[in-house]
């Protein structure tokens, strides 16, 4: 539940004389015009007593007029000096915002010196380590949040996220790529018959070999509890890659316990994007892909592939003999 105590209440007592200087609407938006202002006071008050003085001793003015216009004038000159000076003292201040807002607008963490040892350099060298500290948690969090917890690959956020990156180079680029969805036949038999240790264990077993053979700048991301989307980069040679993801997970069984391994089946619905079609066109065209490659699992067993193209025009896709 929110906190109905305003932000600042605690200190508010100590900041009486800053309340009153953002109360003067000259100064409300400027840290440096309140410093002016409070030099300003200072350098301005022995020249007011001054001439009090004078007013009051009913001194001589013709006498005092030049010891009264050197002071007037060195008055002026230190208060400009006072000014500058205000104006450089500023600067760890200025250069602290300015590497919080960056930090907020770019995630870049700045480069704050943390070697003085007054008060400006108390903050930069606490703002340092701060965002430093915001940086690795942040990062951490990142990574968290990004992995499945079973198999340490990209959870379907993390593809979603992968996905969407992807559509938006390929429209920007206007070269395509191709998206692939597989699923793991048979699951729910092997939860129920060997228990969900196993079906965990077939997943991270699938992930794997998944990881394994794709090529570097592909991903590959867990889309549901035996589903997976990988995303194939300006693939030449799609048809080989498909096969040799296949082939590898036919040919390695997967121990569910010791001494007891299972030989795991995948359907798979492949479509290449098409230009506008968006997250929702490509994902609409691998699930007709891989119902068609479903069915074809139920009907005669084992891995199956399906492409998008192929399934709605009755065409193969010309083999390539491009390496992947």
């Amino acid at each position: 539940m929110p906190s109905k105590i305003p932000p600042g209440s605690a200190v508010i007592g100590r900041m009486g004389i800053y309340r009153r200087l953002v109360a003067i609407p000259a100064l409300r938006k400027s840290y440096a015009r309140k410093f002016a202002a409070a030099a300003f006071v200072s350098a301005q008050t022995p020249l007011a007593v001054f001439i009090v003085y004078l007013l009051v001793a009913r001194a001589d003015w013709a006498e005092m007029y030049p010891l009264l216009a050197a002071l007037l004038l060195a008055s002026v000159a230190g208060f400009l000096g006072t000014l500058w000076l205000l104006r450089e003292i500023l600067v760890p201040i200025d250069l602290t915002a300015e590497a919080l807002r960056e930090y907020l607008e770019t995630r870049k963490v700045p480069d704050l010196p943390v070697s003085f040892p007054d008060q400006a350099g108390r903050l930069m060298e606490g703002t340092q380590y701060t965002l430093a500290q915001l940086n690795e948690t942040i990062n951490r969090l990142e990574r968290v949040s990004d992995s499945d917890d079973l198999t340490g690959i990209y959870n379907r956020r993390a593809g979603e996220k992968r996905l969407s990156e992807e559509i938006a180079r390929a429209e920007r680029d206007l070269e395509s790529f191709q998206v692939a969805v597989f699923d793991l036949n048979g699951f729910r038999a092997v939860n129920e018959a060997h228990g969900h240790s196993a079906g965990d264990a077939c997943i991270s077993h699938v992930a794997a070999l998944l990881q394994l053979n794709v090529r570097r700048g592909d991903w590959v991301a867990r889309w549901g509890a035996d589903e997976f989307i990988v995303g194939l980069h300006r693939n030449r040679a799609l048809k080989q890659v498909m096969e040799r993801i296949v082939k590898a997970i036919d040919a390695s069984p997967c121990e569910i316990a010791p001494g007891q391994e299972l030989v795991l089946s995948v359907s798979a619905g492949v479509a290449e994007y098409r230009f506008g079609a968006g997250q929702a066109g490509v994902l609409g065209d691998t699930d007709r892909a891989i119902a068609e490659a479903k069915k074809r699992s139920r009907e005669r067993g084992g891995s199956h592939v399906c492409y998008f193209q192929e399934v709605t025009t009755g065409t193969r896709l010309p083999e390539q003999a491009v390496a992947a």
